[in-house]
């Protein structure tokens, strides 16, 4: 009886144990992902901070010099960003209104004075 007793609790423990174990190796695989995602967005962020500063600094005819095709935004016929779904540039009287959107996933509205 003593020893049956035992191995109830022993199966019991390593019942427990792999629970605890299944549980924590799918709740890190969860938070990698959830990172890696992050990080990603993050570069996205970074990518357009970037070239909304680029525009700032070279803010002279703007609207001659960018161009968007295939999903790729150009300047003065370079690469400028890539991954671009959405991209809208009107001129005002004393700024450049743009509208881009990139990777289906960040929408963004600039102001850039002339």
């Amino acid at each position: 009886m003593k020893n049956s007793f035992t191995l109830l609790e022993i199966i019991l423990s390593i019942l427990i144990s792999a629970i605890v174990i299944i549980n924590s190796a799918y709740f890190s695989k969860e938070l990698f992902q959830t990172n890696k995602d992050m990080q990603n967005i993050e570069i996205l962020k970074l990518d357009l901070l970037s070239t909304k500063i680029f525009l700032q600094k070279n803010n002279k005819g703007l609207d001659e010099k960018l161009s968007f095709e295939n999903n790729t935004l150009y300047f003065d016929k370079n690469i400028l960003l890539q991954n671009v779904d959405e991209f809208e540039i009107i001129k005002k009287e004393k700024y450049y209104q743009i509208f881009i959107k990139t990777n289906n996933r960040i929408k963004e509205e600039w102001n850039i004075t002339i």
